[in-house]
């Protein structure tokens, strides 16, 4: 559930799922069976620092590379997210962690060169109890800082960087790179993440759920 008040949003999810993974030990070098169920509950909250008050009502023909106004503006973003694993070997892991930081749009994405800027800062903090029998969804709860930007090159060419900083040891992960071709009703673009060596495509086809009615361009 999603709803906004005076300009401040707020965010509610709740999920279940279950699986049946079959992965790597956290113990031992060696492949495990088991039945995993997830429960969780998440909330999110956000308020506006600052807000562009000059922007257009509505999108014209000066809008080659964005279906909508791109609202200009800074925000802090906050959120707390509970989650409880429960697998068949009777192991459990349970989680709270806390997230704040700023969130800053900048640009209407309609000059050819350099006109968006979003860029997000996002400090989280976990409080843990339990462990996963499984490696890859053992919860790390060190505190991190976790940053993504996205710049506007030339046109409809989009970069975007993400990474996450570990604040015991340091170190960087889950380095992403994108690059997207950005119409007003299609996008198309690929990443990169170099931390696990993964990439693929992306495609979108905007408005399809468009009810409202403009002068056409």
């Amino acid at each position: 559930k999603k709803w906004a008040v005076n300009d401040k949003t707020s965010n509610l999810n709740i999920s279940y799922d279950v699986g049946h993974f079959k992965s790597k030990s956290r113990t031992e070098d060696a492949l495990i069976d088991l039945y995993r169920n997830t429960f969780i509950a998440e909330y999110n909250y956000q308020f506006p620092l600052w807000k562009k008050s000059s922007l257009d009502k509505m999108i014209d023909e000066s809008y080659k590379y964005s279906p909508v106004v791109i609202p200009q503006s800074l925000n802090w973003s906050t959120g707390l997210q509970s989650g409880l694993f429960l697998y068949s070997d009777g192991s459990r892991q349970s989680t709270l962690k806390f997230n704040t930081g700023p969130v800053l749009t900048y640009g209407g994405f309609k000059k050819a060169f350099f006109d968006y800027t979003k860029f997000g800062a996002k400090y989280s903090y976990i409080f843990k109890d339990g462990l996963s029998p499984f490696t890859f969804d053992n919860v790390d709860d060190d505190p991190r800082i976790s940053f993504n930007l996205h710049q506007q090159l030339y046109g409809p060419l989009l970069f975007g960087f993400e990474t996450t900083l570990n604040l015991n040891n340091g170190n960087y992960s889950n380095v992403k790179y994108t690059l997207d071709f950005k119409r007003r009703a299609y996008s198309i673009g690929g990443f990169y993440n170099s931390s696990n060596e993964s990439l693929g495509i992306e495609f979108n086809i905007f408005n399809f759920d468009y009810s409202g009615f403009n002068t056409k361009f």
